[in-house]
């Protein structure tokens, strides 16, 4: 997908579930940022939502599925 790895940190973080204001804290980013990385990232994968980002990354390996 062409992400930078401040977008696969954000990523990784969107797969396990947190909010934006979580993951700009976790990041140490405002939650403006974050929420414009995840815009990003939907643009350069292709997806409009969380899930779908959550999905990719599994698909992509870039996170493991805790499903059992």
């Amino acid at each position: 997908g062409g992400l930078t790895r401040r977008e696969i940190d954000v990523v990784r973080l969107v797969a396990e579930g947190l909010t934006t204001g979580e993951i700009a804290r976790r990041l140490f980013i405002s939650a403006k940022t974050a929420d414009h990385h995840i815009q990003h990232i939907y643009t350069k994968v292709g997806v409009s939502n969380r899930v779908a980002i959550a999905r990719w990354a599994i698909e992509q390996g870039i996170v493991v599925s805790t499903d059992t």
